[in-house]
């Protein structure tokens, strides 16, 4: 098994992408980037034997509600396709949003998961991650609090 990670091209690759999103985060509508978000992140693609199974994407320099904060990577989605999910892959990208971060100079990393993703927060932790805030009424469609993790770097 052959896994790279490879910088998505915008726009060519936004129709992949937001087909990608509706694949990994469908029942959750209101989750789902817009064309223009997609442009406004760094987007790379999680790709295995020469298919694309997952992506990720990051705001360079933001905190988790996306103001400034220099030296803070702000992971903005981690996602395998759902008929991969649970073989190790979402740790296996989680792993290279680390190694990215440090090869890039960031100190700290941060992320927003749902508060009901039991699996994302605990490979996190599993990783370092902390849990450092609960912002209330984060996410739409279906309403639910964002549990904020950090890794210090």
């Amino acid at each position: 098994m052959n896994i790279e990670f490879k910088k998505a091209i915008l726009p060519a690759d936004l129709a992949d992408l937001c087909a990608m999103d509706k694949r990994i985060f469908g029942k959750y509508p209101g989750d789902l980037f817009t064309p223009e978000m997609w442009q406004e992140q760094e987007v790379y693609w999680m790709i295995c034997d020469g298919k694309n199974i997952g992506c990720s994407s990051f705001l360079h320099h933001s905190d988790h509600d996306g103001t400034l904060q220099p030296g803070s990577l702000h992971i903005m989605t981690t996602g395998i396709l759902p008929e991969l999910q649970g073989r190790g892959f979402g740790e296996k990208q989680k792993t290279w949003q680390i190694e990215y971060a440090r090869l890039h100079g960031f100190s700290r990393i941060i992320t927003n998961t749902r508060q009901s993703n039991y699996r994302m927060i605990a490979l996190n932790e599993k990783l370092g991650f902390k849990q450092i805030l609960v912002v209330q009424d984060f996410y739409e469609e279906p309403a639910e609090p964002a549990i904020v993790m950090e890794l210090q770097l």
